[in-house]
């Protein structure tokens, strides 16, 4: 599985000293979900091979059935077990959904003096991922699940500079949701001389995430400049723009898409008329993701 994104990492040393010495705080995958997902991608693999290497973390079992049942994912009858769930989703959607219920799982263990830091950006992320996956079904956008994985994970830099940068992460980032690239990434790397981004792909390529979603992870604030999978990341861009206004409001109400220059990537790779899609259908697929959140992650 590559990691590589089209600009690598700038991190100084310094910087990347730090992370290191932060990195059990941060947490990893587990192994298991990393075997599972390289396995995944065999093309021989066995449904039987597949389920009982995921049977070997309990943990991880029970997340997967629960995502599998959750209203992402569920749409007739329940999931009763791994065999079933790669059935009914193939091992495409099953690798992402690995993704989505590891990365979840550490998103809300994680330990910060400021809980509410933690427990608002993974919800943030949550959200994200949910609209992701209704704005790809309302664009009939075909995927295999990894625009939920991409919009859960998207923003977890930030989370990363929090547990490594305690002191200075509230200057750096006030949670106020009311972002543009430019002034946010600005403001981040002038006081902690990094940013979301970087931090974020320093996650992902620690932990070999596909090459996709550390695409998104760095690149989620300029869409135009994703190479590996523009559509993907200009989603992710208009989800976050999405979820960052339901953050700062608490509705939909008001909401535009106007002048958010994912838009006009997604229209530039074929996926035609997308404001016009989005225009009536937004405040309703923003309204069910907030809800749809909270059920999802139990916040």
């Amino acid at each position: 599985m590559t990691t590589a994104v089209s600009e690598p990492s700038r991190l100084s040393p310094d910087i990347e000293k730090r992370l290191c010495s932060r990195a059990e705080d941060i947490g990893t995958l587990p192994a298991v979900a990393l075997q599972a997902i390289d396995l995944s991608n065999d093309p021989d693999c066995e449904i039987r091979d597949f389920a009982a290497l995921i049977e070997r973390d309990p943990s991880l079992a029970t997340g997967i059935l629960s995502m599998a049942n959750s209203v992402l994912y569920c749409t007739g009858n329940p999931v009763l077990n791994l065999k079933q769930a790669v059935l009914r989703l193939g091992f495409d959607q099953c690798r992402y959904l690995i993704l989505s219920t590891s990365m979840g799982a550490l998103m809300k263990n994680i330990r910060l003096e400021e809980e509410w830091v933690r427990e608002t950006l993974c919800r943030h992320g949550y959200v994200a991922g949910l609209l992701a996956t209704k704005i790809s079904r309302s664009l009939n956008i075909n995927t295999s699940g990894e625009e939920f994985a991409a919009g859960l994970i998207h923003d977890f830099g930030r989370t990363v500079l929090a547990v490594c940068f305690p002191e200075d992460f509230a200057e750096a980032d006030p949670m106020s949701f009311d972002e543009t690239a430019d002034d946010a990434m600005a403001i981040e790397r002038q006081v902690l001389g990094t940013d979301h981004a970087e931090v974020g792909l320093w996650f992902g390529e620690r932990n070999k995430l596909p090459e996709a979603l550390n695409e998104v992870i760095y690149l989620h604030h300029q869409p135009e400049a994703a190479t590996i999978d523009p559509i993907l990341t200009a989603l992710i861009n208009i989800s976050d723009h999405m979820a960052n206004y339901l953050q700062r409001t608490g509705n939909s109400v008001g909401y535009t898409l106007e002048c958010n220059a994912a838009v006009a990537v997604l229209e530039a790779h074929g996926i035609s008329n997308v404001h016009s899609r989005l225009a009536d259908v937004a405040p309703a697929l923003m309204e069910n993701a907030l809800a749809e959140a909270d059920e999802m992650a139990c916040f």
